[in-house]
């Protein structure tokens, strides 16, 4: 079994759900991954391209660990593996001035 969390937006896709659990005997986080999208087939087009890499602004960790520094979706499971999916956030105020309201 392997424990996929998911958040921010991405729960739109899930039913709301943020802790999954999908029976798998997946080698790697992409097979896992497949067998979510089975479940939750909007997800898939959220994580990764039409070329079915992982896409810039979202980031996978298997048990803590960011994919992204091993071998991405090839990345091996182990047992009892938790995956998170984490998309990016992005925008607030930083450096821009406040804006004046005419009345």
């Amino acid at each position: 079994m392997i424990r996929i969390n998911v958040t921010g937006f991405l729960t739109d896709f899930t039913g709301g759900r943020s802790e999954l659990t999908i029976d798998s005997s997946a080698a790697t986080v992409r097979e896992a991954l497949e067998k979510l999208w089975e479940l939750h087939v909007g997800l898939r087009d959220r994580v990764v391209n039409e070329k079915g890499e992982l896409r810039q602004h979202v980031n996978i960790f298997l048990d803590n660990e960011n994919i992204r520094r091993k071998q991405l979706l090839e990345t091996e499971l182990g047992n009892g593996s938790e995956i998170t999916i984490l998309p990016s956030v992005s925008g607030g105020a930083g450096n821009r001035k406040p804006r004046t309201v005419k009345g």
